[in-house]
């Protein structure tokens, strides 16, 4: 095979890839919807809260209400979930807030459970002051009913235990302050912590009471490559295999697809 030949397949292939990627990230990743369960043991959980279920939605960037959404509010109904969490990355634009709230009120009223979400990059990127994020989520919080923690926490009650919800800012653009997160929250305590991004897994594994993190950002790997996975995960964190990508795990940490 010539060289040229040579150039002009490898072209071809990566054309093919490059096309095959746009379809997945344009055309059927915004209206698909996957479902992963995962059932944690942990010691340290208090037993007042064992069987409890959590429904994770991550990375909705709403545009508009589309049949993925509807299939979510339908799990949520199904499943009976005691709490529903969103790991942030809400919308892409201002503009897009109706849609956005026009879910979450429905999704809220169809859980009858509390929904608490906490800030990504792109929800920076639409509101890129302190005072332009801070009058969305003020609204947001005051149209649904929805809690959103930035940098803050709050406790749960249930049948006589309590454990902490601790919800931070977005580290990927450097917006968590995991000090402020994790005020007066004991290090013998079982805190659940909400983050957008993975990057953040390895300073919240210092945390003693992070015992089990959530975060969103990656899509399962921003490349997954068939039989491989996500190409890059984090330096001293292990790698867990969900619905054909991989997360990232450091004591019980997951970075989830779009859903979960």
């Amino acid at each position: 095979m010539s060289r040229e030949t040579a150039f002009k397949a490898a072209a071809t292939v990566l054309g093919v890839i490059a096309g095959a990627a746009a379809v997945e990230g344009f055309l059927r990743e915004p209206f698909q919807l996957d479902v992963a369960r995962l059932t944690i043991a942990s010691p340290w959980l208090p037993a007042g809260f064992d069987g409890m279920k959590i429904v994770q939605l991550s990375d909705l960037h709403l545009h508009h209400i589309s049949r993925a959404y509807r299939m979510a509010i339908d799990v949520i109904r199904k499943e009976h979930p005691s709490l529903v969490v969103i790991t942030g990355d809400l919308v892409d634009r201002a503009e897009q807030t109706a849609a956005c709230l026009a879910f979450l009120s429905e999704l809220r009223a169809v859980a009858g459970v509390p929904v608490v979400v906490v800030p990504g990059n792109w929800d920076h990127r639409a509101f890129p002051t302190r005072q332009s994020i801070a009058a969305w989520h003020k609204h947001l919080q005051a149209e649904t009913g929805i809690r959103v923690l930035v940098n803050q926490n709050v406790v749960l009650r249930r049948h006589g235990d309590r454990m902490w919800l601790v919800g931070t800012d977005d580290p990927y653009f450097g917006h968590a302050d995991l000090d402020a997160s994790f005020k007066g929250v004991p290090d013998t305590a079982f805190a659940l912590v909400l983050t957008h991004a993975p990057e953040a897994f390895e300073e919240l594994a210092q945390r003693p009471a992070a015992r089990l993190v959530l975060a969103g950002h990656t899509h399962g790997g921003q490349v997954c490559l068939p039989f491989i996975g996500a190409c890059v995960f984090l330096r001293d964190t292990a790698r867990v295999s969900r619905a054909g990508c991989s997360s990232w795990v450091t004591r019980f940490s997951m970075s989830t697809r779009g859903w979960v």
